[in-house]
């Protein structure tokens, strides 16, 4: 067959509905969203309680050593890589040291002073200080001081060591984790090679032990003094570990996406199988199996293309009015290996079916019909 009469031939199948490309498209439609989206809705999941894990502290890991913490080792920390064969990512997103500084009393409180503390840059993106709040000088507080003091970024707060003007106010909620800074006035204050602090933070997500591990190479020991104390974390209330990472990889829902290809193969298997009469009857005319094939691969990705544009569609606008565009182009991503398989698979399906049927096979379709 030439090939405009293939494309006449495919068009006219597809225009009159013999393809039965309309139902195919929309059987195929319905099974490659709803599976894709069923995977999406486990994948957002994970996606939720790893914004739960940072938000609520729980990534940062805390040395304490009075006296005892190097606190140029501990920013340098963001600098390591390669931990658990991982030689492309920094396992510790930030690290910053600390160390008390007495008390800070507030003219307005004057029978409550406030713990003070002085930090290094580095624990600003620890605690979550924005980069312009960073440039400005004065005091960090918490967002629960803030709101007892009914005072927010720009203010000054009068003190018995004089004004104090706060530059930022970082996240600090009361849900089990660490309160020592919840009621605390923090000095920014920058790293001196001579001088040793009391804690180093780091903010490690996704968990890593190795990366846990690397704080202890901030201490250093000091004869007659209690050696440095272990890692802990900031808020152990959602544990020490939920290793999305493993939980992502292994999740059911993956399994599932095998169903979009299956069907896609199904249903053309089918929709050739209901035309067996009409194909057994060109070859039985001499039309040449290879045109015939050639045709039915067009009027079978009339029917699939459409099914995967549209389930990627329908895919990328749900997760988009969930959770954005930037999320929702990286889930549809996800989803696109097991959805261009499909295109494959049907032609696959399309082709096993056609092979199978034989000029000499008319008369007993024709008489088996239904």
């Amino acid at each position: 067959m030439k090939p405009t009469a293939i494309l006449s031939e495919a068009w006219r199948n597809i225009a009159t509905g013999t393809t039965r490309a309309l139902a195919c498209a929309g059987i195929l439609t319905l099974i490659a969203a709803g599976t894709a989206i069923f995977d999406l809705t486990a994948i957002t999941s994970l996606q939720h309680e790893s914004r739960q894990w940072a938000t609520s502290a729980a990534a940062i890991h805390i040395i304490s050593g009075s006296k005892q913490i190097d606190p140029t080792t501990c920013a340098n920390l963001t600098q390591t890589t390669g931990t658990t064969g991982d030689t492309t990512t920094n396992p510790i997103q930030a690290a910053g040291a600390l160390k008390s500084n007495g008390e800070i009393t507030l003219t307005a409180m004057p029978a409550a002073p406030l713990d003070a503390w002085q930090a290094t840059p580095g624990l600003a993106n620890v605690l979550g200080v924005g980069a312009r709040e960073q440039t400005q000088p004065g005091v960090w507080i918490s967002s629960q001081l803030a709101a007892t003091l009914h005072a927010r970024e720009g203010d000054d707060l009068p003190t018995t060591q004089g004004v104090m003007h706060i530059s930022a106010v970082f996240p600090w909620t009361d849900d089990s984790r660490d309160q020592r800074l919840a009621y605390a006035i923090i000095t920014p204050t920058p790293i001196n090679a001579g001088q040793q602090w009391d804690e180093c933070w780091a903010a490690i997500n996704p968990a890593n032990p190795d990366a846990e591990d690397l704080l202890n190479t901030t201490a250093t020991a000091i004869p007659g003094a209690a050696p440095a104390t272990q890692t802990k974390q900031a808020n152990t209330m959602l544990g020490t570990n939920p290793d999305l990472d493993t939980r992502y990889r292994q999740r059911t829902t993956r399994l599932m996406l095998a169903i979009t290809p299956i069907a896609a193969f199904a249903i053309a298997i089918m929709a050739t199988r209901a035309r067996r009469i009409e194909i057994a009857d060109d070859l039985h005319m001499g039309i040449p199996r290879q045109g015939i094939l050639a045709t039915n691969a067009l009027e079978t990705l009339a029917w699939t293309l459409p099914a995967i544009l549209a389930a990627t569609a329908i895919t990328y606008t749900t997760v988009r009015w969930t959770s954005g565009h930037a999320n929702a182009i990286t889930l549809t991503a996800i989803q696109l290996p097991a959805l261009t398989t499909a295109l494959i698979t049907a032609q696959i399906g399309a082709v096993i079916a056609i092979t199978a049927i034989h000029d000499n096979q008319l008369f007993a379709f024709f008489k088996n019909r239904q």
